[in-house]
């Protein structure tokens, strides 16, 4: 579950429309989650706000995004060495295109884990938070020893 926490790097797109969402670092009431669907050269963004976390399911509804209401389930089950993610989505009220159309994209959307790409991400992210505390560690040494 800690690398949903991370953006994809890269997703491969394709003909059908694609779905994912980035997790908050620590999942409680209130915290948001990152939605994105990519469709073509079009994508579509909002956010979600967590309303409720209990045994490994969490509850979202919206935060800001073009709907008049959205909510989510994201459940995370273990099943032996890997973990199951399932998820159920329910938007009411597309606002910047007819809800027609938005309802065709999500009939043909899968929602994307992109696993190694989250890696990808953290680990650049890891690198870089790294070599920014050295960073910052070098100059207070050098301040140090300055005077």
């Amino acid at each position: 579950m800690e690398t949903l926490q991370y953006a994809p790097l890269n997703l491969t797109i394709g003909k059908n429309p694609i779905l994912h969402y980035t997790l908050p670092k620590e999942l409680e009431s209130g915290a948001l989650v990152k939605y994105h669907i990519q469709f073509g050269l079009k994508t579509i963004n909002w956010t979600g706000i967590i309303s409720s976390v209990s045994d490994n399911q969490v509850t979202v509804r919206l935060g800001e995004g073009p709907f008049r209401g959205f909510t989510a389930s994201h459940r995370f089950v273990s099943e032996g060495n890997i973990t199951g993610c399932y998820d159920e989505f329910s938007f009411q009220g597309f606002t910047t295109i007819p809800e027609s159309t938005f309802a065709d994209i999500m009939a043909n959307a899968s929602v994307v884990y992109g696993i190694f790409a989250r890696k990808s991400t953290r680990e650049i992210m890891l690198a870089y938070e790294t070599q920014k505390k050295t960073q910052a560690f070098e100059a207070l040494d050098q301040s140090a020893t300055a005077g």
